[in-house]
């Protein structure tokens, strides 16, 4: 009976469950947040030099599951603001993470301070909020378009400058970069001394947080050398707070690729050989990422001319084969190509000779066959010749006095 009681129970069980279900199950949340309101303060803004005056957005959001903080791919939270500029000259838009400051999930204000620099002269405006709920929906919003204008309104003087150049330029190989310049002031041309900055290389540029990694000289100079160059992107900048833990802010600043002419090298595995033999020509391209491809080519009648492509894999590794005709010395060299002559690599010249018999052999999958070798094995063939012919004379010399010998009883 017992079974069967335990069978009973969950038929009832699964009876019961649908009637005792939640309303919130029933009717779940299909809506994105609804933007309330938006509004900044204060709207009009002075500031001089590399100071920040901050500013506060402040944006009211409802849902009925309830807003919340959400990653992105590629790093960034939501929900969070856009600010555009839409009048002035220079950084066009601005982001910002919001943080729950007021109310509920379901009825609230989300908000970020933001710092604002006198290179931020002109009318800012938020062009986009956009922000997760708990049910998985999306807002994504112009405000303006629903008629909500937010805006900021700066006057910014005495805006600071800076230049930037790199040495050597161009950059061969992965040598010594110096990345150096100036920080001053656009109005007075007068260096900025003594002002702490930050450099940075390739995507810390762009992403993560920052802190000061360097300082100005008392004229606003600057330099910073890094032992071995690339032709990744460099940046300098002045930094002021950021708005999001996955992006810099700056007050002003630069960035630029160095020009890098690539250093090529190139070897030939074998330098003497007989006419088709494989040879493969091999090197390494540097520095990283500065070329995928290379060419090789060969000199004929004084003109170079190329034979094919190969890639550039790990460790900056290229391989290519080549198959020399040509009696005498046959010359190739390897090539990274630039639609700038300047910052075209060229690998030094290799020379593989061939001769009539050759120092190298055939392909790889057979053994050379060389003079002193044959002779060598004619000596040894002859010598064997000799033994056999020895040999059977030998025999024979004992089986005659065996068969012609008179017997004794005659």
């Amino acid at each position: 009976m017992r079974p069967l009681r335990i069978a009973l129970a969950v038929l009832l069980f699964a009876a019961v469950s649908p009637l005792t279900a939640s309303p919130a199950s029933a009717a779940a949340d299909t809506a994105p947040p609804v933007l309330a309101d938006v509004t900044i303060s204060p709207d009009t803004v002075q500031v001089a030099g590399v100071d920040l005056v901050p500013v506060t957005v402040r944006v009211r959001m409802t849902d009925e599951s309830g807003v919340i903080e959400s990653g992105e791919m590629g790093g960034g939270t939501l929900p969070a603001l856009t600010l555009q500029r839409v009048s002035g000259s220079g950084q066009s838009l601005e982001g910002a993470a919001l943080k729950l400051s007021s109310g509920t999930a379901q009825d609230g204000v989300w908000s970020a301070t933001i710092h604002v620099p006198s290179t931020w002269d002109g009318r800012w405006e938020v062009s986009q909020i956009r922000a997760d709920d708990a049910a998985g929906n999306q807002l994504s919003i112009d405000p303006r378009e629903a008629g909500k204008v937010a805006a900021v309104d700066v006057t910014g003087t005495h805006q600071p400058a800076v230049t930037m150049q790199f040495t050597p330029d161009p950059l061969v190989g992965d040598g010594p970069l110096t990345v150096q310049g100036r920080f001053y002031f656009k109005d007075t041309d007068k260096g900025i001394p003594n002002q702490p900055i930050f450099f940075g290389a390739d995507n810390i540029c762009v992403e993560y947080g920052a802190e000061p990694n360097g300082t100005t000289r008392a004229d606003g100079t600057f330099s910073k050398t890094y032992p071995k160059g690339d032709a990744f992107l460099r940046c300098v900048g002045i930094l002021r707070p950021a708005s999001s833990a996955f992006q810099p802010a700056f007050i002003v600043v630069t960035s630029g690729h160095p020009r890098v002419k690539p250093a090529v090298t190139a070897t030939a595995s074998r330098t003497s050989v007989t006419a088709g033999t494989k040879v493969t020509i091999s090197g390494t391209v540097m520095p990283y990422g500065v070329s995928t491809t290379v060419q090789v080519q060969q000199l004929r009648n004084s003109s170079w001319r190329t034979l094919g492509s190969a890639q550039v894999g790990d460790g900056n590794r290229y391989t290519f084969d080549v198959r020399p005709e040509t009696a005498g010395a046959n010359q190739y060299r390897v090539v990274s190509p630039s639609d700038d002559d300047e910052l075209t690599g060229v690998s030094p010249t290799v020379v593989v000779t061939v001769g009539s018999s050759g120092g190298g052999g055939g392909d790889d999958e057979t053994l050379p066959i060389t003079g002193p070798a044959a002779l060598r094995m004619a000596g040894g063939a002859g010598v064997l010749i000799l033994v056999g012919v020895g040999l059977l004379l030998f025999g024979r010399r004992r089986r005659n006095p065996a068969t012609s010998q008179p017997s004794a009883d005659r």
